[in-house]
């Protein structure tokens, strides 16, 4: 089920607030992949999850309990029972992607993506990995893929920035040059 992410972000970002505070950020990171885990391997969970509106108010705490009971840190049960109450619970796997970009900005990490039309050679990948790292920080997480319809040259995806130089970016850039 889809939900605005408007509507999570707050929960979210005041997770890592929290978690921040108390110094148990990689805590409650290391929940979030428990609870994703859980997620995705528990279609009963996903089940219940999704029809947990019809709870009376004060059941919501003790669902809670009963379900994470304590293998969770605290600010994890507490963002736990605010969705319940909520009527969120099925948002669990966009609550849990945005608290790992709110995590991974506090922390100092980002992403950055390398997509290249044809299968990089190893010294120019590791050129590439050692020049993100060196911009970024050690943390920077790598990821490589291919995609054979750009043509040729690669695109770069670092956060929100994204610099295409592949062919078929060319190539729409000019057309819409020619549109205008």
């Amino acid at each position: 089920m889809y939900h605005d992410e408007a509507v999570i972000r707050p929960y979210a970002r005041a997770l890592v607030l929290a978690a921040q505070q108390l110094g148990i950020l990689a805590r409650v990171r290391g929940d979030m992949e428990a609870l994703q885990a859980q997620w995705d391997g528990s279609e009963e969970l996903r089940t219940w999850c999704c029809t947990a509106r019809s709870l009376p108010k004060a059941a919501h705490a003790e669902a809670v309990d009963a379900l994470w009971g304590d293998t969770m840190a605290h600010p994890t049960r507490v963002l736990l029972e605010a969705l319940s109450t909520a009527g969120l619970l099925a948002a669990i796997p966009q609550v849990i992607k945005v608290f790992r970009r709110f995590a991974d900005r506090v922390e100092g990490r980002i992403d950055v993506s390398f997509v290249f039309a044809a299968t990089p050679s190893d010294t120019l990948l590791a050129t590439l990995t050692q020049r993100a790292k060196a911009a970024y920080g050690e943390q920077t997480q790598i990821t490589v893929s291919t995609d054979a319809e750009l043509g040729a040259g690669l695109i770069v995806r670092a956060g929100n920035t994204q610099i295409d130089a592949s062919l078929k970016g060319r190539l729409t850039r000019l057309r819409q040059a020619f549109a205008r």
